[in-house]
């Protein structure tokens, strides 16, 4: 497994990815910027640089992987621990970058928007988690159904998660006052929220690695 995920990170993975995880957080920085934009970025990225586009077809690195003398499942293993490495490292670069943002809306005298603010970063970010769930058991079923289309599977968790992260993190917040209220509560609250979140992302992912790991036994490539 070690030397499955050294493949991924060296071979497999387009460097800009690198850029997208580490430093598109940085965009919060910018006042009334909001925070769940941020987590969405490495969606449409871990597909179109990282799982195909011009870089893995060209290589056909499903199918060269597929050769070496390891099971099909460790692919699908291999590849989903490394796009959670992308998704966690958006989400702690985003923490990190947090502090930072709160310092310059105090300092500027931003007005706060609802659902945009800093109060509700850690709800905020168990949405993101969620959605995280949701992208990820789009693309990899689809994906690994045939191991050729990169296509659908990107424009199905692309607008999946999209939707969900704008009505749930910036429309409900504007719209209904009681909703945002709920989810700006004292921040104990908003760990609780994040820890059942976290639970929800193990699980899915859990079981969207065993369909995708069948999906891929399946698969003529």
């Amino acid at each position: 497994m070690k030397n499955l995920l050294y493949k991924e990170f060296r071979l497999a993975m387009h460097p800009t990815c690198y850029l997208f995880t580490f430093l598109f957080p940085l965009l919060i920085l910018v006042p009334n910027y909001p925070i769940c934009v941020c987590t969405f970025y490495i969606v449409p990225i871990m597909s179109v640089l990282f799982l195909g586009a011009q870089k893995g077809k060209q290589s056909n690195d499903l199918f060269y992987t597929a050769l070496l003398p390891i099971r099909k499942r460790d692919i699908v293993k291999g590849r989903m621990a490394s796009v959670m490495f992308m998704e966690f490292g958006t989400i702690l670069t985003t923490s990190i970058i947090i502090p930072f943002k709160m310092m310059i809306e105090r300092a500027m005298g931003t007005p706060i928007l609802p659902g945009m603010g800093s109060n509700v970063f850690v709800s905020t970010i168990a949405f993101g988690l969620i959605g995280y769930c949701i992208a990820n058991t789009f693309f990899f079923l689809m994906f690994y159904k045939s191991g050729r289309s990169i296509t659908a599977p990107t424009l199905c968790a692309t607008f999946t998660y999209l939707p969900l992260i704008m009505v749930f993190t910036l429309i409900l917040p504007i719209t209904v006052p009681a909703y945002n209220a709920f989810f700006s509560a004292k921040i104990g609250y908003q760990f609780i929220y994040l820890a059942v979140a976290l639970i929800i992302f193990f699980v899915v992912n859990y079981l969207v690695y065993r369909q995708a790991s069948k999906e891929l036994e399946n698969a003529d490539l």
